[in-house]
């Protein structure tokens, strides 16, 4: 009898522990991580600036057939080439810390890093 109690007591905890575990709301539930929706202003103020991905004074050091972020059509090969995922969320390199042509840095905050990991997780879907 003690056993039963026992394995009963042990039953209801784990039962517990799965509704409070299994309960947790994905964080790109409440965003809105299409191109159109919230990952554009991140763009255009992180990376699609003068001297950077503006498409139009390129930076010497950037290819200029990855230079265009200034709409998502430009900003797509990047994409498929896996490019943004490596630099943007993986290594977290981009843009630059030592690169403000502005004098102004351009970091990414850890809410913006979320709605890119996020957008990227759904396929960088454009709206």
């Amino acid at each position: 009898m003690k056993n039963l109690k026992f394995a009963l007591s042990i039953l209801a905890m784990c039962a517990v522990f799965l509704q409070f575990s299994c309960g947790e709301d994905d964080p790109c539930d409440d965003l809105s991580a299409t191109y159109d929706g919230a990952v554009k202003s991140i763009i255009d103020n992180s990376c699609a600036y003068s001297g950077c991905h503006s498409g139009t004074d390129a930076n010497p050091y950037i290819n200029a057939a990855s230079n265009d972020y200034t709409s998502f059509t430009g900003l797509s090969a990047s994409l498929t080439a896996a490019k943004f995922t490596k630099r943007v969320l993986d290594d977290q390199n981009m843009p630059p810390a030592d690169f403000v042509p502005d004098g102004k840095p351009k970091t990414l905050t850890a809410s913006e890093l979320e709605i890119l990991q996020c957008w990227a997780d759904a396929g960088f879907p454009e709206n």
